[in-house]
Parts: structure tokens; C-alpha cells; sequence
């Protein structure tokens, strides 16, 4: 295989491919995801250096992409082929090599020859299981593979040793796309446009402040300004309902019989697309920690919950070629609405690393939000029996005013019934008049300087974001 190009993290899913590698006896690993998420750079770095093939299908008849994939893996392995993909692998498999082959985009040759995944099943059971083949089914269509493969009822249920779902990266393991930002807010606010998917964090390469980054991807024609509704219709079957029920969580609609009303969505039947969007990590339903009844809905994904929010607020100055408006308009917007949400969602996404660098205090067996009768705590982190922390999340904020905060988070905490026998009350600031990580404001009250804190975390983790 040739080499790939240097990718970000996913050490923890090669890590998992190469484990199955050195099991040396038959392998069938599932890994799957949303487009653009990192698949085919993850698949690509894995079997460089190793005897492999990696064929991807299309929306091609059955006896073509039979054929196919005999031409391209016998002239990879060097030997003759039937023109059948579970015959092919037969054949392979016979060679008594270790040999890795990966059919992406699987879900095409599974709908263009409805008997392949059962014909798999009776080749797996009666002669591959025997080999040393490591079989890998990849794809991007995320319900085909939770059903269709992996669900109780698939023919090729219990026949895996592996599953691995790719989903979009927290901003630590993404770190190597956005780390020529000049500050870790800059970085924050530049994760807030792009999220974590690979594909659209490339785009901030290079990018020292957020302006540059919404200058590079405001100009008109750029494939970002469409990629969501693209995403939407390639995955969906619905996609103007799904888009309209995402338009309504973003404008607030946070409850589901809410939200469905606005999209013009039958209440009885919303659950069923809030599903599809949580399958795809696009939409989460957050509770507040302590209690199993009531939800709020959410967009998970950073870049999606920015295109619903500035894209249609810039789109005219966008289509005009106002390209240095539009960007200066995206930045206004992205640091009112957008900043504190995802500050809060990347300290709460890496609350096991700021615990173990010894910046939180408290394990973080249980945490998230919680809320009730109008009032709410940012984050909550709890070791049941042992310890809580009351967590407050600012884009800035001195010390005199960080006091002030906490004073009303002890408050506000004494309501929860989440404290425990040591609690801690905490505010955490991107910005603020320390240069100190930690500065102690009394008996159990911190200010956390995020940008301090941040750079602990990436030189104790610099495996994590450097290109493999």
C-alpha cells in the first residue's frame, strides 16, 4: 500500500485494528460512521506496511462489483480470482497468509446482492473461520450497519470480533488541525465553526485566530457552506424534515414535542427522527445529572449547531462575495452564541484528563449538567460517597468576579441534592487576570484558567494529536 497522509489521533481505534491484526486466526471487524469522519485515513494508515487489499464499492449492478473487486485484489495480491466476492475471499483466505482485506462502502454490495451478508455468514462458519484472514466491512451509512449487521436479528450477528463507530473528535485528539491557534480561546472558537470532524477541521490548518479561519470558508462556492444539507440528503431519507427539526433545536425548540411542532413533525412520530440524528451524532438529549425524567434536546456537533446558527444570518453578504462582512458578522455571532456552549462541552469532554493532570479534583465517575425551577449549574462532576464539583463555565472572568460566581454556585449547589461529604465549587475561564492554572479563591473555591490548564493537558498527551 502506498503511504498515507499523516492523520490526527485515532490511536485508540488503530490500537483496536492492529490488536485484531496480531490475532493471527480469523478476524471480521466492523467499522463504520458518517461520512467524512475519518474512515478511509484510518483504514489507509492501518494497512500500510501489511499485506492487504482495500477495495471501495459503488452504487454499481451485483456482477460488476463481483468482478471488481477480483480485478483490483488480484492484481494487489498477485493471484488469479473468481469473479465472486465470497468466493475471492475463499480463495484468499486458502493462501494460508495473514492478509487484510477491507470492503468499504459496504452497505453498496449488501443492497446491490441482498444474498452476500448470509452467504458471508455460511462461508464464515464452515471455512474462513478456520483461516487467517482479517475481513474489515466499512461504511458511511450509519442505520444500515447498526441494523442491518450489528442488530440482533443481521446475518452476520456474532460472527464479529470487532466493532469500532468513528465519531467526530474532541478538540484534544483534534488538537493537530487548530494547533497554530495563537490562544486556546482562539482554538475553542475555531472548534466552535469546525467540531471534530477530520474533513472539516483540515480547513483550519495554518489558522492563527478565528476571522482567518471564517474568511477561508466564507468565500462563495465553498464546499463547507452545503456540506450539512449534503450530509443530510446522502444519509436520509427525509432530509427537509430532519433539516427543519434541526432548525427548531437550534432556535431553542429544546423540548421534543416543541421542536416537532415547529418542524411541522407529528409529536407521535419525532422520536423516531430524533433517533436517526442521535445515530449520527448530530443531536444529543441532555438530562440533568440526579434525575431520570425530564430532557433537553441539543446539537452534538459543533459544526452543525455553527451552520445553523450563522449560516442563515450571513448568507445573503456570503452570496454578494462580501466574504470580510460575512466573516466579521460569523465571528460576532460565533463568540455570543457558540463560545460558552462548546467551552463547556470541551470541559466536560476532557474532564478524565484535567482530573488525572490534578485540575479537577474529583473523579469523574458521574457528571453533566443539571437544571430545575429556572436554575442551572453548568457542570456537575460527582464520586457518589466521596466528593462533588460545581462547575461554572466562563469565556472570562477576573478573580474578583470569579468570587463572586462561586458565591452563588454554593447557592445554587445547596438545591441539587448532589453534594457529598467534600464538595468543591469551581469556576472555569478562558480568559482571565492569572497566569496561574489554579488560583485558590477560599476553603474548596477555585478559578481555573482554561488556557493555562489547556497547555498542561496537550504536552501531557502529545500522542494524541501529533500526525501518525
Amino acid at each position: 500500500m502506498p503511504a498515507p497522509q499523516p492523520f490526527y489521533d485515532r490511536s485508540l481505534e488503530l490500537t483496536a485494528l492492529e490488536a485484531e491484526w496480531r490475532r493471527n486466526g480469523f478476524s471480521l471487524a466492523i467499522v463504520y460512521g458518517r461520512r467524512r469522519i475519518g474512515k478511509t485515513a484510518l483504514l489507509r494508515r492501518f494497512l500500510h506496511g501489511r499485506r492487504g487489499v482495500y477495495y471501495v464499492a459503488a452504487e454499481l449492478p451485483a456482477e460488476r462489483l463481483h468482478r471488481e473487486f477480483a480485478e483490483v485484489a488480484g492484481e494487489e495480491l498477485g493471484i488469479y480470482l473468481p469473479a465472486d466476492i465470497v468466493e475471492a475471499l475463499e480463495r484468499i483466505a486458502a493462501t494460508g497468509e495473514r492478509v487484510a482485506v477491507v470492503l468499504d462502502e459496504f452497505q453498496y454490495i449488501a443492497e446491490a446482492d441482498p444474498s452476500l451478508a448470509s452467504r458471508l455468514q455460511r462461508s464464515i462458519d464452515t471455512r474462513l473461520a478456520a483461516t487467517r484472514l482479517m475481513l474489515v466491512l466499512c461504511g458511511s451509512a450509519v442505520s444500515f450497519f447498526e441494523t442491518r449487521l450489528l442488530g440482533g436479528k443481521a446475518p452476520l450477528f456474532g460472527r464479529r470480533t470487532r466493532s469500532l463507530k468513528l465519531r467526530p473528535m474532541k478538540l484534544l485528539d483534534a488538537h493537530g488541525f487548530y494547533s497554530s491557534a495563537e490562544s486556546f480561546r482562539e482554538e475553542a472558537a475555531m472548534y466552535a465553526v469546525l467540531g471534530g470532524t477530520p474533513a472539516y477541521a483540515l480547513h483550519a490548518a495554518g489558522a492563527k485566530r478565528l476571522e482567518e479561519l471564517l474568511k477561508r470558508i466564507l468565500e462563495p462556492g465553498h464546499p463547507l457552506l452545503t456540506e450539512p444539507l449534503d450530509l443530510l440528503r446522502q444519509e436520509l431519507r427525509e432530509p427537509r424534515s430532519y433539516l427543519a427539526l434541526l432548525q427548531a433545536i437550534a432556535q431553542g425548540r429544546t423540548r421534543s414535542g416543541e421542536a416537532a411542532q415547529a418542524a411541522g413533525l407529528d409529536p407521535r412520530n419525532v422520536h423516531h427522527y430524533i433517533a436517526v440524528l442521535e445515530q449520527l451524532d448530530i443531536v444529543e438529549r441532555r438530562r440533568p445529572l440526579g434525575r431520570r425524567k425530564g430532557h433537553q434536546l441539543a446539537i452534538k456537533d459543533p459544526f452543525f449547531a455553527y451552520w445553523l446558527t450563522v449560516t442563515p444570518r450571513i448568507q445573503s453578504l456570503v452570496e454578494a462575495g462580501l466574504t470580510a462582512k460575512a466573516a466579521e458578522t460569523a465571528k460576532r455571532l460565533v463568540e455570543e452564541r457558540l463560545l460558552g456552549p462548546v467551552l463547556e462541552k470541551i470541559l466536560q469532554d476532557h474532564l478524565p484528563e484535567l482530573n488525572e493532570a490534578g485540575l479537577i479534583p474529583v473523579t469523574p465517575v458521574e457528571h453533566g449538567p443539571w437544571w430545575a425551577r429556572g436554575e442551572e449549574i453548568d457542570i456537575v462532576v460527582r464520586d457518589p460517597g466521596h466528593a462533588a464539583a460545581f462547575i461554572e463555565v466562563k469565556t472570562r472572568a477576573t478573580q474578583a468576579e470569579a468570587e463572586h460566581i462561586a458565591r452563588k454556585l454554593r447557592e445554587k449547589a445547596a438545591k441539587t441534592g448532589l453534594q457529598e461529604p467534600a464538595n468543591h465549587y469551581i469556576v472555569a475561564a478562558a480568559e482571565t487576570d492569572t497566569d496561574k492554572p489554579i488560583t485558590i479563591l477560599d476553603e474548596n473555591t477555585l478559578l481555573l484558567n482554561l488556557e493555562e490548564a489547556w497547555h498542561i493537558l496537550v504536552e501531557r498527551h502529545p500522542e494524541r494529536w501529533k500526525p501518525h
